[in-house]
């Protein structure tokens, strides 16, 4: 059986996908641009709300946390190659698999953020408490609004504070006022193919940057 087709959320990807490139172009080519890595800012939080919708419509948790990890494992190389990180330093893609036990019990929500203290995680412990703020609009917007803006005070005085960027976009989708052109508005063809893209953009993207970074072409 087929689930709504929801063209918000690929509204939200899209937007994630450009804005995760933007921040990740200026990362590499253009460190002292600030313009670039607060535009990046809104990435995360949209990669943390897509884990939630992910989470709540996956036909199979065990599934979807096997996705993740084999793309994190796959990421690995190009993200600390691209992006200048230690190798043991680990990827967004074990952030978010992490972040799925914080979405199936919450209970659990302190032992990925105990680990990030011990290994080096993309995000940290600030990727969890947003996965655990942003999965509560879901169930309580005042609550998870407040919890996400209340979060991001302790970020006032570094570019993450710009991650509250993506908060209007994210209640936007909430309230169903994000479409697509009515021309668009249909269910996708194979809308598999578009899932694993979706994934594999992370690792693709990132080794392009490196290959051009190591060209010297920028």
């Amino acid at each position: 059986m087929f689930q709504s087709y929801d063209p918000g959320r690929d509204i939200l990807k899209i937007l994630a996908i450009i804005t995760m490139t933007i921040d990740h172009i200026g990362a590499i080519f253009f460190p002292t641009l600030d313009i670039l890595r607060i535009i990046g800012r809104i990435s995360f939080p949209l990669y943390c709300y897509l884990l939630v919708l992910g989470v709540e419509s996956t036909q199979s948790i065990k599934n979807y946390f096997i996705r993740l990890v084999a793309f994190a494992l796959l990421s690995q190389i190009p993200f600390f190659l691209a992006l200048d990180y230690e190798p043991l330093s680990l990827n967004i893609f074990f952030t978010l698999a992490a972040g799925i036990s914080i979405l199936v019990q919450p209970t659990l929500a302190l032992i990925p953020i105990f680990l990030s203290l011990l290994i080096d995680m993309d995000y940290g412990a600030y990727g969890f408490v947003l996965i655990a703020s942003l999965s509560l609009i879901r169930k309580n917007l005042k609550l998870g609004v407040l919890a996400t803006g209340l979060l991001h005070i302790l970020t006032v005085f570094t570019l993450q504070i710009y991650a509250l960027l993506a908060v209007p976009l994210i209640l936007l989708h909430q309230f169903g006022y994000l479409f697509k052109p009515l021309a668009f508005a249909t269910r996708p063809r194979f809308p598999t193919v578009r899932k694993y893209l979706f994934y594999a953009y992370y690792p693709l993207h990132l080794s392009l940057l490196y290959v051009i970074r190591m060209t010297g072409i920028v």
